[in-house]
């Protein structure tokens, strides 16, 4: 299994959802780049969960970015999209946040910013609850 975190500016774009749908054609784009095929990403916004796992066309403004990120992972052998609510993905918030910080992109491969570290545990005591 191979971790990898991945935090970058997005220039602001119109709404949240092309934030979120911005972030996630940009997971699978990273996760292309590292050769990954077997990958799980995991989204906290719901309307941007349930157009990707939608069969139907995404007729939305972000559309476009939902039907790339499709297209980009018809290139991995098995992919998934599980929703994740906010409160429990803080290290992908804690990414976030670090990101408005960022000139360049950062990567952290089979390990993780250190002030991000705490939130793993966090994480990992929400999922099993």
């Amino acid at each position: 299994m191979v971790i990898a975190a991945l935090s970058e500016r997005i220039p602001l774009p119109a709404t949240v959802e092309d934030v979120e749908a911005l972030a996630c054609r940009k997971a699978i784009s990273f996760a292309i780049e590292l050769n990954l095929q077997d990958v799980v990403f995991e989204v906290d916004s719901e309307i941007i969960y349930k157009h990707l796992v939608s069969d139907s066309k995404c007729m939305t403004a972000f559309g476009h970015i939902v039907e790339d990120s499709h297209r980009l992972a018809t290139s991995l052998r098995s992919v998934s999209f599980s929703h994740v609510r906010r409160k429990g993905n803080k290290v992908a918030d804690k990414l976030a946040k670090l990101a408005k910080f960022l000139y360049e992109p950062q990567i952290w491969l089979e390990d993780i910013h250190s002030d991000v570290s705490n939130f793993v545990i966090l994480d990992r005591s929400f999922l099993f609850q």
